[in-house]
């Protein structure tokens, strides 16, 4: 909420008079911050000032203090192979950062980072669960997460940060909602105190998701350094640093680079707005002949000022047994991860048969190696892996899904379709279950269902002609042909050299009863693909209903040539050749 001119005069007024006071003026003798200046234009508070920063209820000193850093530049989608090359590089560079004594001061052993391979969706979650994070952090700790990677907007009003593993047709499911990040660490982590710092396109659109008692970052201060710096006792709250405005593409890392030399400033004592706002200022001024970038800070604070480099009050604790038991875990995982994407699935068996003797309660290690059987054809093993996954992670969409594909293969119908529609109930923006689960109602004769289904993934998919011929095909067995033909021409203008669109449209223009344009639409697939036996086929039955029986003793013939022995259409297009 903005402050009018009034509140803001007011606010300064009591300030100043609160500056005066005997204690205050103690309390900054002794190095405490100085909150009689006026706040760092550009920053988005959500509540009025806290005008008691001595309350204990807000201000307690940081017992403890964690990060976990993320970088990727180097990604399994290929179509992002030519982006930003530099997110890598940032999040090292912040490492370094928190790392030193004269600065960030958090201890080696309480970062973890994750850069390229090792930033999987599901690693990345694991680590920010109770994996890791949210099986150390304790309610007076301060908690650094640190995301360094590309992002782009979605369909459905949000930004999404990419993983290593993210698939761009997919979004929802393999990639991170900017929005729902913070709320996310409030779930998972216990600390009072948490810091989400992006760096990537659009990063502006994380929210804080606020609650309605949330007051804001305490004032611009000033804390000047000294031989032997005290732990000053802060503030509690969120905080996120964007690099970004919601609606901006950037390149390159100026907003961490200058993020991070302004954090260095007074060893390490500085506050969050003062270090955001130096970095704001530079970073539009480096980005401004190539289209500036504007950083954006939303806060919800309480208390007093945060400070990243305040040095914890308790020694270091140590990592306890549950959490080096994951981090032990982990390696193998990664080890086996590395192997797939080798393609050496027995090594990468091996690393993950390590993982699980390592950490038995390992859910990713448990279903990828359930999905490793898969590619072996070993779906009864992949069933028994995929039954513990469920039970030691049921609210993972993905491995419902996974696992209710593997269960249809082995025919048990019944529990697929429970374990699909339990899936689509935690995860309704997934393409591949969306898909699964109309498939299955169509084939229930249920196309009502179906077609609502696939409505709404067009919508949140509308680049996607595979979508378009499914709803086409929904359509035409509903009976609806004009809807259906609507669709399939969709499918055709998204992706005009798909052999599957084209076919699909020259089979509604051919429900339609239009058999000329059939005709030039599967004469386009034929062309395309020469060697499609599909679409000679179906031209030879257009050519013998419209009488042209030279060009359907042809098109039957190529097919002849083509067909694979185990083609069932063979015997009837040598009947049909005979008949011609």
């Amino acid at each position: 909420m903005k402050k009018t001119l009034a509140t803001y005069t007011l606010f300064l007024f009591l300030s100043q008079l609160l500056a005066g006071s005997a204690a205050i003026c103690a309390a900054r003798a002794a190095g405490s911050p100085d909150i009689s200046k006026g706040p760092a234009s550009g920053i988005n508070w959500t509540k009025v000032q806290d005008l008691n920063p001595n309350a204990k209820s807000t201000n307690y000193p940081v017992r403890q203090k964690y990060a976990v850093v993320i970088g990727a530049s180097k990604f399994k989608e290929s179509r992002l192979d030519s982006t930003d090359t530099k997110m890598d590089l940032a999040a090292k560079n912040f490492v370094e950062y928190l790392k030193d004594p004269d600065a960030g001061r958090f201890p080696e052993t309480h970062i973890k980072t994750l850069i390229n391979s090792e930033a999987t969706r599901q690693n990345v979650l694991a680590n920010l669960g109770k994996g890791w994070l949210g099986s150390l952090a304790e309610p007076d700790d301060l908690v650094v997460v640190y995301i360094a990677t590309q992002a782009f907007p979605t369909t459905d009003g949000g930004s999404y940060l990419c993983a290593y593993d993210c698939a761009l047709d997919n979004p929802y499911s393999t990639c991170f909602s900017m929005k729902g990040l913070m709320e996310t660490l409030r779930q998972e982590v216990k600390a009072k105190r948490i810091i989400l710092i992006i760096d990537s396109p659009y990063s502006g659109a994380a929210e804080l998701t606020a609650g309605p008692g949330a007051k804001r970052l305490s004032e611009r201060t000033a804390v000047a350094a000294a031989t032997g710096i005290a732990a000053p006792s802060l503030g509690s709250g969120y905080a996120i640093l964007c690099s970004s405005k919601a609606d901006q593409e950037i390149k390159g890392n100026e907003f961490s680079n200058n993020l991070i030399a302004a954090l260095r400033q007074n060893n390490g004592m500085v506050t969050i707005d003062q270090a955001f706002a130096s970095a704001r200022d530079k970073t539009e001024s480096d980005t401004a002949s190539r289209g500036r970038q504007t950083p954006v800070m939303k806060a919800d604070w309480h208390g007093g000022p945060m400070v990243l480099g305040t040095p914890s009050t308790e020694k270091v604790r140590d990592i306890p047994e549950n959490v080096q038991t994951f981090i032990a875990a982990e390696a193998h995982y990664l080890k086996a991860n590395n192997f797939v994407g080798a393609g050496d699935f027995d090594q990468a068996i091996a690393e993950y048969k390590e993982a699980i003797k390592t950490d038995a309660t390992y859910a990713d290690a448990v279903a990828d190696y359930g999905a490793v059987l898969t590619i072996k054809g070993d779906w009864a093993g992949a069933r028994e892996q995929y039954k513990t996954a469920v039970t030691l992670s049921p609210k993972d969409a993905l491995f419902h899904a996974n696992y209710a594909r593997v269960l249809s293969k082995l025919g048990e119908q019944e529990e697929a379709d429970k374990q699909l529609e339990l899936a689509y109930s935690l995860n309704a923006k997934d393409r591949v279950i969306i898909t699964a689960l109309s498939n299955r109602c169509i084939a229930a004769g249920n196309f009502e269902s179906a077609i609502k289904l696939l409505e709404s993934a067009a919508v949140l998919f509308p680049e996607s002609s595979q979508l378009q011929d499914k709803l086409s095909y929904a359509y035409a067995r509903s009976g609806n042909l004009p809807q259906s033909l609507v669709h399939a021409k969709a499918a055709v203008k998204l992706d005009p050299k798909s052999i599957p669109s084209k076919l699909n449209l020259g089979s509604a223009l051919l429900l339609k009863g239009d058999l000329v344009s059939a005709e030039a639409v599967y004469m386009e697939a034929t062309a395309l693909d020469p060697k499609n036996v599909d679409a000679h086929y179906l031209l030879a039955g257009i050519m013998e209903k419209l009488g042209d029986h030279a060009g359907a003793k042809l098109e039957l013939n190529t097919f002849l040539e083509i067909a694979p022995a185990n083609d069932d259409r063979i015997a009837k297009a040598k009947e049909r050749l005979t008949a011609l």
